[in-house]
């Protein structure tokens, strides 16, 4: 990862769901700098486990949104990352909505 001193951040769609809690993923929305095809992916990896895919969406360049009406449940310490197909001068974005819950301690939800 890289920090650009004026960003102040790594501008990567990453994140790992925090040891006690459960994240659910409500919203995706990836987009494109220029009108090209193009594949966003969800990844996701639990702890000591291997990456595999959550989520697939093709675009042929416009924005990309959807709404998880039943959200994606991540048990604590996974690894969720959005991977991009796109040509190669065209930038590419992503977001992603997620709900942590507290877990009580000593029981699994």
């Amino acid at each position: 990862a890289l920090i650009s001193p004026t960003k102040g951040q790594t501008l990567m769609a990453v994140y790992t769901i925090p040891a006690g809690k459960k994240g659910y993923l409500l919203k995706f929305q990836g987009n494109l700098e220029k009108a090209k095809e193009s594949e966003f992916q969800i990844m996701t990896r639990p702890f000591g486990g291997a990456f595999n895919i959550k989520g697939k969406f093709g675009s042929p360049g416009d924005v990309v949104n959807y709404d998880y009406p039943v959200p994606l449940e991540f048990d604590e310490k996974t690894d969720i990352e959005v991977r991009v197909k796109a040509g190669a001068t065209t930038g590419a974005g992503a977001i992603f909505d997620l709900l942590l819950i507290e877990q009580p301690i000593g029981r699994n939800l």
